[in-house]
């Protein structure tokens, strides 16, 4: 491949998009592939490219596999095989491949008894004589180089020697010396001749490892740099890698600290002789044929790449093409064992990727734990224990204390917890519990049907509960709920080729998240999040999805669980911190953010006929919001204030939620009177759970909140109250000097094709009577876009856990799913739908008839409008200008 000439430049810049390979690489070093045959990965320059930069790559990926600083622990095992530094072809490179391993191991201890005994065989020397003869001096060598690596045959052979020259003589000397070091050594002897390394005799076509021996030892046939000989060093060090970490008997204290890979690093392979391109070429040529995990090589090539480097196939010019190809090859695995991944000629000039490679340390690996030692002991302990149980009288045994319980009561009268809805109740006793009890029952009803075998299990979470003497309008959380309930019963009643069933659990964090996550405040309280993550093995969790609601405690409930590598799938959520630079890596959702909602509230109020109808000019906005709601109201406020500042007049009013605070009764006649004064319209942008108590209280001001007989008050909302959405006739004769607009995430239609039409049936299948709504349709949608992914990863896997849904959607992601709230996409780039639809609708003074007068986005057709509105009053869509950060 022909390339630019080398710059001057000291420190070669990283290509465009590298950040995105790096993460991938550190994904599969740090839990390590199912994939059988791994291909090592040769990285290039296109054209034009600073040549040096692959190098570069290779050389500093080492330093992300070395210590932390303050830590004692390297994050993997890795070696660096560098033509600069060694000399001697391929064998002082596996050697160093082998020593290396050994030295950087996060914890435990790595052997690698096959590779040591293939090694010995080439520094020995064979005898004179008949075979066995021949063989004795390189049997007696690996018997000697196995007594330095096993300490007990060691302390045997110190032993024998001991008695024999200081306690025993005759017979009685030449009994223990045969017990207990020729009885070990005529066993080795009898291993290797008859069953001990098979594969190494088929690659020498010998009869045994013995006669193979023969071969390749110092004064056989074979030379050391015999392509044989390099193929049996790499294929004993592979053997004894993927013993390394295949997993253990429960008994064992090592296998549940690797999960990690073991990496070769090789920066130039340009020396068609040197040490880095002999190890590659053996790979090549052995990993062809034979299972290459858990090994990576990870190699650079600045000139002309070899000719067996298959080519990577990726498009350079999506900023997720190689990196999607490369967690394919490396957990799927590939026919090619090289593959050469041609790196974008343009450099990252603006410093994005170096930023995000030197802040995101994504290979962390297991530290040992004094438990890990005990377990060897674990099985006699337990046999006692039980003995003592059985033998023991019962009444000498005091009752076991109960189980700490799932639901507690905390201080608000609420109960907190997590729930299967059998195993306890998160309802307050009645009518206020009455809602999420019949919820709990329908869970656990679902629930039961699973039958016993794989199924996963997702947490919804979310504040289902009100404190005491609260008495707003219910949880939205409530009506998501329902909507993921609906779902559960579709996919587990369905019939699909990868069907993997779906468990609920149901997690109540408190009114305003208060007991979501852990407070500093009150380090006492119930941490639900804590609460989930105790329960993650046990209860299969894939996911968590829910949240409903933007608050800096949902925000570190969201963060303990991504530090648990659970991922998170929101829906109801908007706050700009959410889905912000540093929001949690493991976090997507299905709803659009304040970033896109405030435009279309600021250009739907400036355009539409309907609102200028009962408004005078530009209508005037006058803004309710909570200035102790940052996250939310604070954060909408501030971005429609921008929106809509160089279009209309503006006046604010502030009203929270909080009890104690702003009183509905204090600002609802200051609100009906700027309105009147400026023939604006009011522009509610506090939580919808409040709005009934601001509307009471107009209703009960008088003055202006009574408009003449025959106009009404205009006010538009980001969100409504569920009965208002849900029974618009009885919302229009409760507020009748009221006209309301609403934003909402999706409006029926009357094509039976709209995924809604199907989620209505569905979710009248199981609730009846009971409407559905936008709110319903995107717990529907976020259990769906879960099950999607798992079922995805099913071919590969039976076994899949969180990290592996999470790498699928930043990888692969989800695209173009038609959900009932909308046609979503999440992937590494889009933690959010864009151009989510977006729908803004009316409910008519006095008949309380509903009417869509904006439609948005991506719309359930997969169509995205240019314009709204009915012609000819039609006006320009807004477009998603903001750009969800890549997790």
């Amino acid at each position: 491949m022909p390339n630019s000439p080398t710059p001057t430049d000291p420190a070669p810049r990283y290509p465009r998009w590298s950040d995105r390979l790096i993460r991938q690489l550190d994904t599969f070093a740090a839990t390590r592939s199912r994939a059988e045959k791994v291909p090592a990965l040769v990285l290039t320059r296109e054209d034009g490219g600073d040549v040096r930069a692959p190098a570069f790559m290779v050389r500093e990926y080492e330093h992300r596999l070395s210590r932390r600083r303050g830590n004692p622990h390297f994050q993997v095992p890795h070696a660096v095989v560098d033509d600069a530094e060694l000399s001697g072809g391929f064998l002082a490179a596996i050697d160093r491949v082998g020593l290396r391993f050994q030295l950087t191991m996060p914890s435990g201890r790595l052997r690698l008894p096959a590779f040591h005994t293939c090694r010995a065989v080439l520094d020995s020397e064979r005898g004179t004589g008949d075979f066995q003869a021949q063989q004795q001096p390189i049997l007696d060598d690996l018997y000697t180089a196995l007594l330095k690596r096993r300490k007990t045959l060691r302390a045997c052979a110190r032993l024998a020697d001991f008695l024999g020259q200081h306690l025993l003589t005759g017979w009685l000397q030449g009994l223990v010396a045969a017990l207990i070091v020729g009885f070990p050594k005529l066993c080795y002897r009898f291993h290797l001749r008859h069953w001990g390394l098979r594969w190494v005799a088929d690659e020498a076509n010998a009869t045994c490892f013995l006669d193979a021996a023969l071969a390749f030892c110092q004064d056989g046939e074979l030379d050391r740099e015999d392509p044989r000989v390099r193929r049996i060093l790499l294929r004993a060090l592979l053997t004894d890698l993927r013993k390394a970490t295949r997993r253990r008997t429960w008994l064992s204290h090592l296998w549940a600290r690797r999960r990690w890979s073991f990496v070769v690093l090789v920066p130039e392979i340009d020396d068609a002789d040197g040490p880095g391109r002999a190890f590659l070429g053996t790979f090549e040529e052995l990993a062809g044929d034979q299972p290459s995990k858990p090994l990576l090589v990870l190699a650079a090539c600045a000139g002309p790449p070899p000719d067996y480097a298959a080519p990577l196939g990726a498009d350079p010019d999506r900023p997720n093409g190689i990196a999607d190809k490369v967690f394919t090859f490396l957990n799927e695995g590939s026919d090619e064992p090289v593959r050469l991944v041609p790196l974008p000629a343009e450099d990252d000039t603006e410093g994005t990727a170096k930023t995000k490679i030197d802040t995101h340390w994504g290979v962390m690996a297991r530290r040992d734990h004094p438990i890990d030692w005990l377990r060897p002991a674990a099985l006699p302990v337990m046999a006692a224990a039980t003995a003592g149980i059985l033998l023991a009288p019962h009444y000498l045994w005091p009752a076991p204390p109960p189980a700490p319980p799932s639901c507690v009561t905390v201080r608000t009268g609420e109960r907190v917890g997590v729930t299967d809805g059998s195993q306890c109740d998160l309802a307050v006793p009645g009518d206020r519990g009455k809602e999420l009890r019949d919820l709990e029952h329908r869970v656990a009803k679902e629930n039961a049907q699973i039958p016993d075998g794989r199924y996963r299990t997702l947490v919804f979470l979310a504040p289902l509960s009100l404190q005491n003497g609260v008495y707003d309008d219910p949880p939205i959380g409530l009506q998501i709920l329902r909507g993921a309930i609906a779902q559960q019963h579709r996919l587990n009643t369905g019939v699909r080729q990868n069907k993997m069933p779906i468990r609920l659990l149901i997690a109540n964090t408190g009114q305003y998240f208060q007991y979501g996550a852990h407070s500093a405040a009150a380090p006492q309280d119930p941490d639900v999040a804590q609460m989930i993550i105790s329960r993650q093995r046990q209860d299969r969790i894939a996911a968590v999805i829910g949240i409903t609601q933007s608050r800096p405690e949902s925000l570190n409930a969201v963060r303990e669980l991504d530090r648990a590598s659970i991922p998170v799938i929101a829906n109801g959520v908007s706050g700009s911190t959410m889905v912000g630079p540093d929001s949690p890596q493991r976090y997507f959702q299905i709803s659009a953010p304040d970033g896109r909602v405030a435009p279309v509230l600021s250009d739907f109020i400036r355009h539409s006929p309907a609102v200028r109808g009962l408004t005078s000019g530009t209508p005037h906005a006058v803004v309710v919001y909570d200035p102790t709601d940052t996250a939310f109201s604070t954060d909408l406020r501030n971005l429609f204030v921008a929106a809509y500042r160089g279009h209309g007049g503006i006046d604010e009013i502030k009203y929270s939620e909080k009890p104690g605070a702003t009183t509905p009764e204090n600002i609802a006649s200051e609100v009906c009177d700027k309105v009147a004064a400026t023939h604006g319209i009011v522009v509610y942008l506090a939580r919808s759970g409040v709005l009934p108590s601001l509307l009471n209280a107009m209703q009960s001001a008088g003055g202006q909140c009574q408009p003449p007989q025959g106009t009404t008050i205009p006010m538009i909302t980001e969100s409504s109250p569920i009965d208002f959405q849900l029974h618009p006739e009885q919302t229009a004769r409760a507020y009748p000097y009221m006209t309301l607009f609403y934003e909402t995430t999706n409006a029926p239609t009357p094509d039976s094709r709209d995924p809604y039409a199907q989620f209505a049936q569905d979710f009248t299948t199981v609730f009846g009577g009971r409407s559905a709504d936008a709110d319903a349709a995107g717990g529907f949608d976020t259990v769906g876009v879960v099950s999607k992914v798992i079922e995805d990863l099913l071919p590969a896997s039976d076994d899949v856990q969180p990290n592996d849904i999470y790498l699928w959607l930043t990888a692969h992601g989800v695209s173009q799913y038609p959900g009932a709230s909308g046609v979503l996409q999440l992937d590494g780039k889009n933690k959010y739908p864009p151009d989510k639809a977006v729908f803004i609708r009316e409910i008519a003074q006095p008949s309380g008839t509903t009417a869509t007068l904006l439609s948005c986005g991506v719309l359930p057709d997969r169509q995205n409008p240019a314009k709204w509105g009915t012609p000819p009053d039609t006006f320009p869509c807004p477009r998603d200008e903001t750009a969800a950060t890549s997790p």
